[in-house]
């Protein structure tokens, strides 16, 4: 059986025992994190990372953004070989069970109450199972899947059901917020 854990941003959900996030010490400060993104924009999780003090390693990224791409080789260290600019053509499978994290949110117009709301009918909103697709080949340690709140309440709650279905066949614990 799978957790759900849903929480509302609020002051007590906070962690406001301890030290500050920045001044916390990591019980490994010298691993180093194997990660791996899609719909990698100009790479906001790495960014955190470095802003940690965290060490990665890039195994792949992707975006179809040509100035996505631009911003991300200036600021990470990657080769061309590890960057997709299509994610209907990447192949990800062999870098199954080399990721740490894989992190990745699809296009959110779909979705999100400012916009049309197509859902699955969108092609963007079908980029969904591609993420999906990147999960199963990959098999990754952990996954971070990243969308708009609009996703839970699409179609009466039906997407996100739909995903949760997806999710519960990757065979993954999952937790949501």
């Amino acid at each position: 059986s799978k957790n759900i854990d849903i929480r509302q941003k609020s002051q007590s959900n906070i962690d406001t025992d301890g030290p500050s996030w920045v001044n916390r010490q990591f019980s490994h400060p010298e691993r180093t994190i194997r990660l791996g993104t899609s719909f990698s924009g100009i790479g906001a999780i790495e960014y955190a990372f470095k802003r940690l003090g965290l060490r990665t390693e890039i195994l792949f990224a992707g975006d179809i953004e040509p100035n996505c791409k631009r911003a991300y080789f200036a600021n990470y260290d990657i080769v061309e070989e590890r960057w997709h600019n299509d994610i209907y053509q990447f192949d990800a499978r062999p870098y199954r069970n080399q990721v740490d994290l894989f992190v990745g949110g699809s296009p959110c117009q779909s979705f999100s109450i400012a916009g049309a709301r197509g859902g699955f009918e969108d092609a963007r909103g079908t980029l969904f199972y591609e993420y999906a697709r990147l999960v199963k080949e990959i098999q990754p340690k952990i996954f971070i899947y990243e969308n708009v709140y609009g996703v839970l309440t699409h179609d009466k709650g039906n997407t996100w059901k739909v995903m949760q279905n997806i999710f519960d066949e990757l065979g993954y614990h999952y937790k949501w917020e």
